[in-house]
């Protein structure tokens, strides 16, 4: 995988990282047309208006760039999500900025969200193991969320229950809101908003949780 800066130290220039967002999301749109399969780099290439060896400069493969594409998406969704839970105050309300914060982002990239989920399914390492879907990678992702939950309970804001299991549930309802957007175009994401605030405020209430 490229280095982030380049030989001499120095990070790339304004069109470098310009022409590495240009050749991403032309990845999206051809998953999104034609599936993961069919992504080939002289495919993504003729749909960027460039040559398969600007795609070559810029990663090292269809592996790697397959990888950004994942990576870049989970970058934009902590910059997209972080500010709104840091402005919560407490933890119930940080709670219900983590849901909020991540449906409304699925609701504005579903089809960046869909291409980022045909990539889990498919890369691959040279031994043949999944890149992204592990148990460790699983383990990553909610290891905020999971602190989130363990904090609301020391402050005695929430009540009793297993901090991993609740992270876990609550990944999977917004992993399945995700996967019916991506499904119906007419998914009124907004709407689960309310319904999944409303859910996971009374699992977490003393006296009310699991």
């Amino acid at each position: 995988m490229r280095p982030e800066n380049k030989p001499d130290g120095q990070r790339r220039s304004f069109i470098e990282e310009a022409r590495r967002r240009q050749i991403i999301a032309s990845t999206v749109e051809v998953i999104s047309e034609v599936g993961y399969g069919n992504a080939s780099l002289a495919r993504i290439a003729r749909h960027a208006g460039i040559s398969k060896g600007v795609i070559s400069y810029h990663f090292d493969g269809k592996d790697e760039l397959m990888s950004q594409v994942v990576i870049q998406l989970f970058v934009s969704g902590a910059e997209f999500m972080a500010p709104v839970i840091m402005a919560a105050e407490g933890p119930r309300a940080a709670l219900h900025a983590y849901l909020a914060s991540n449906l409304r982002f699925i609701d504005a990239n579903k089809s960046y969200v869909a291409a980022c989920g045909d990539i889990v399914l498919n890369l691959r390492n040279p031994d043949g193991s999944l890149t992204f879907a592990t148990v460790d990678g699983e383990r990553e992702v909610i290891a905020p969320l999971i602190e989130m939950l363990a904090d609301g309970q020391r402050l005695g804001e929430f009540g009793e229950f297993d901090p991993t299991i609740l992270a876990r549930l609550i990944r999977d309802s917004i992993d399945g809101v995700a996967a019916r957007a991506v499904r119906e175009p007419d998914f009124d994401v907004r709407h689960y908003i309310t319904h999944l605030t409303r859910l996971y405020d009374a699992a977490t209430t003393k006296g009310l949780g699991p």
